[in-house]
């Protein structure tokens, strides 16, 4: 079982979307790093990649795709 914390969990999936829609799909996944939300977004991203995908990049729509089936099927609790 792997953890997120929610919020940034969300905003990674948002920001999938917007490059899936906006023509970007097929590039890489990549994060700018500006701020520290920034940073915790590259370590979910991480932690994504490493245990779902062995390691490898993902594109855009790869990343929407797995955490679009993986959202709608996980339950989340709120402390």
């Amino acid at each position: 079982m792997t953890a997120f914390r929610i919020i940034p969990t969300v905003k990674l999936f948002n920001l999938a979307k917007e490059a899936r829609y906006d023509g970007y799909g097929s590039n890489s996944v990549y994060i700018t790093v500006r701020t520290k939300g920034s940073h915790e977004l590259v370590e979910i991203y991480r932690d994504i990649k490493s245990v779902f995908n062995n390691g490898k990049d993902m594109t855009w729509n790869q990343l929407f795709n797995f955490m679009d089936k993986q959202l709608t099927e996980s339950l989340v609790v709120f402390e």
